[in-house]
């Protein structure tokens, strides 16, 4: 084994648009809220995440979000709020 094989062992590549399975649920931050389809939005890298029953007030905050359906050519996500876990850890 080369020493740059062993130097690049266990590395890999992340993408910027991640998947998200259904049925799971995960902790993201809500950056903005569409009141025309009345759910905030989640950015996942270049992976947008629709969250119903999250009003404005939840914006700038981190939640879990329960994934209901997701679209891997667009990457485009669709869940629904479940819980406040944590604040932002930027002052705005």
């Amino acid at each position: 084994m080369s020493f740059l094989s062993k130097y690049l062992k266990g590395w890999s590549l992340r993408t910027t648009r991640p998947t998200l399975q259904p049925g799971k649920e995960v902790n993201v931050f809500l950056a903005e809220y569409d009141p025309g389809e009345e759910s905030a939005l989640a950015l996942v890298g270049d992976t947008r995440l629709y969250v119903s029953n999250a009003g404005p007030e939840h914006v700038g905050k981190r939640v879990r979000v329960a994934v209901k359906e997701f679209q891997p050519d667009d990457s485009v996500g669709y869940g629904e709020f479940v819980e406040v876990v944590g604040e932002s850890s930027y002052a705005g």
